[in-house]
């Protein structure tokens, strides 16, 4: 960093600092609903037609009448593409899989272990929907926020806070075997108040339809064997003031097959490799003065992950012997909001966090990476319904040094229902720990460094005659230091390390429209357009990022409700797929949800997940044609379910 550069960073950092001290004028203390605000995209509530992102906000009362069992079933309804394949979910934001996961605000997103992409996360591995209040999508670059990964954009999990005296079980049964169970109980008891989840899943080997055959086989090896439990217990301390504790617990099981049909690609065919994993989650949060544009807590969190590898041997009888990844992470957060005026609010924090990773059968023990960050953000209201946000993070990284990140963004807010934005900035991407010192598959790479870069985007938010709503924004982006694999050895054998090899671009737009065609109808769609391009090192032109598994992507929804009935048609696809990558240049899924409420207590429930047995993929070949199909998503599959309140 720059020294000029390094002294004004610090003198911002000290003079937050000395507001502590000073006298401070919090947010007005005044009732509002949050459904008017976005919290995710600024740190603090603010309203939408002040905040100068793609937002969308997907509520407790849309996932319930939808009928998504987890979080990925979610966000296939929004214009967020996922890939998906035998092992994992992992979401791509503006074309980007660099896309930082929040729940309830805090980070858990793994420093090390196994991971696809640069998200080094699962979408599986998340709280259940039942303990969902709403999701938050903020779209573009949030680094100067959050620090690291969030550089597609960010998704925040809000959970579900108890409010009365109620206890519910479900019950599913389907396709392939599936049992899921769940049970949720709450209660609000005077100034405390609590929510418990329980769910267990159950599922044999899922079928897929073979692109090349056009038949319907088994993936071999690809059952789950999954429990969770999810608690949530809050203390409203009088004054603005409360204390919540969470826990996550995920305990599973699952077949580990990469590539679930041998004939594609041998090395990478498990018959018997199995994935065990757990993820114990705590966060304890002190909250204060919150209201409008104000969020003041104080979190400190752990996050622990295991996940362990058996039977690893492969049709050419290799045993590559994972074993067994651990992170720990510790952490701690400071926030704090400043009104100094009815149109200056200034937001600060700083936090601590420290990941501890080994994996003793490779002779990986007492790896560590730890950060010291601090921000500071300024909002500005100007006249005219302008609205004016500039804002710098610095991060301090054990592994990879110092790094300060920029943004700034101006918003109009033209009318109660319409404003336009535009926003930039600096986005970084640390490297995964245990591709540093390697993880049994990759080499260790002592000389990696962050990826970095730059993300512009142009939107606006509006509600137009008749109550349709229309989001519209682009997009560009552009990634230097951009970490690639390389294969050292051959295809048969291949010994793979990670490196600084390329330059990345990004470009695109997202449409979305809803509109209420009548009380009981409402239709909503969405298209995006993204073109993801690389540079290799030593190349001289961009080329075309063949694995774009979205390229033109299409959403169309159909939701009806009356009475006892709610339903909900959706299809969703792609166009502009490079057959290099994917066994088609196009898909097109059809989802079926069906709810029926047989009495105040009792609603069953119907769900189809690709209606017509399309074969498709979401996950590309990686460079290699002999991959091409080797990621089948599922086939045509059935779940129905009841859901009772005691």
């Amino acid at each position: 960093m720059k020294k000029k550069q390094k002294q004004r960073l610090i003198s911002m950092l000290v003079s937050g600092t000395l507001l502590l001290t000073g006298s401070t004028a919090f947010a007005d203390e005044q009732e509002f609903s949050l459904d008017e605000y976005v919290v995710t995209a600024n740190r603090i509530p603010v309203k939408k037609t002040e905040t100068a992102a793609s937002v969308t906000v997907i509520t407790r009362e849309e996932i319930a009448k939808s009928g998504a069992a987890s979080v990925p079933d979610v966000l296939k309804k929004t214009n967020i593409s996922l890939m998906e394949d035998a092992t994992a979910s992992i979401p791509f934001i503006n074309g980007d899989d660099r896309v930082l996961l929040l729940v309830d605000g805090r980070k858990v997103n793994l420093e090390g272990g196994q991971h696809m992409g640069r998200f080094g996360a699962d979408l599986y591995y998340l709280p259940t929907v039942d303990s969902i209040e709403r999701i938050e999508i903020v779209k573009g670059p949030a680094s100067a926020l959050y620090g690291s990964d969030a550089v597609g954009g960010v998704i925040n999990i809000i959970t579900r806070k108890g409010s009365e005296a109620s206890t519910h079980y479900s019950v599913e049964t389907g396709s392939w075997g599936l049992r899921r169970y769940n049970l949720t109980t709450e209660n609000k008891v005077g100034d405390v108040s609590y929510r418990i989840n329980f769910e267990r899943k159950r599922q044999d080997d899922y079928h897929y339809k073979n692109s090349s055959s056009g038949k319907v086989e088994r993936a071999v090896n690809t059952a789950v064997d999954q429990d969770a439990f999810n608690m949530r217990l809050d203390k409203d301390l009088g004054n603005e003031r409360s204390l919540t504790l969470t826990v996550d617990h995920v305990d599973g099981r699952k077949g580990f097959n990469v590539i679930p049909d041998q004939r594609v690609q041998p090395y990478y065919y498990f018959p018997a490799g199995v994935k065990n994993y757990v993820e114990n989650n705590v966060a304890v949060t002190y909250h204060w003065n919150q209201g409008e544009r104000a969020d003041n807590f104080i979190k400190v969190y752990r996050n622990y992950s295991t996940q362990n590898y058996e039977n690893m041997v492969n049709l050419y009888g290799m045993d590559l012997n994972w074993g067994r990844f651990t992170n720990q992470t510790d952490g701690a957060e400071w926030q704090q909001t400043w009104k100094l005026s009815d149109t200056y609010t200034l937001l600060g924090g700083a936090s601590w966090r420290r990941t501890a990773y080994d994996n003793p059968e490779q002779g990986i023990t007492g790896k560590t990476i730890t950060n010291r960050a601090g921000f500071l953000e300024n909002h500005w209201r100007l006249p005219q319904n302008w609205s004016l946000t500039a804002g710098m993070r610095y991060d301090n990284y054990s592994l990879f040094g110092n790094k300060s990140s920029a943004r700034i963004s101006v918003n109009r807010e033209l009318n109660k229902n319409t404003n336009i934005f535009a926003s930039w900035g600096q986005v970084f991407k640390v490297p995964f720990i245990d591709e540093v010192y390697g993880n049994g598959i990759v080499i260790p790479n002592l000389n990696l460094r962050p990826e970095t870069g730059d993300v512009l985007t142009l939107g606006m938010n509006t509600i137009l005659a008749g109550g349709t709503e229309l989001q519209a924004s682009v997009f560009s982006s552009h990634i230097n230091d951009a970490i690639t694999n390389q294969n050292l050895g051959t295809t048969a054998a291949p010994i793979y390390t990670y490196a600084n090899l390329a330059e990345q671009k990004r470009r695109g737009l997202d449409l979305s429209l809803k509109r209420q065609l009548s009380p009981q109808w409402q239709i909503t769609a969405g298209y995006s357009y993204v073109k993801v391009e690389e540079k290799e090192q030593g190349a001289s032109s961009y080329q075309a990022d063949i694995n774009n598994s979205q390229p033109n992507g299409y959403r169309l929804s159909l939701q009806y409700g009356q009475d006892k009935w709610n339903a909900d048609l959706s299809l969703r696809g792609a166009t502009g797929r490079n057959l290099q990558a994917f066994s088609s240049e196009a898909y097109w899924v059809v989802d079926l949800g069906m709810n029926y409420k047989i009495n105040p207590d009792t609603r069953a429930y119907l769900k189809v997940y690709n209606l017509t047995n399309e074969a498709y993929e979401l996950r590309g070949s990686y460079k290699t044609s002999v991959l091409t199909g080797a990621y089948p998503v599922s086939a045509r599959q059935f779940v129905f379910g009841i859901d009772r309140r005691i």
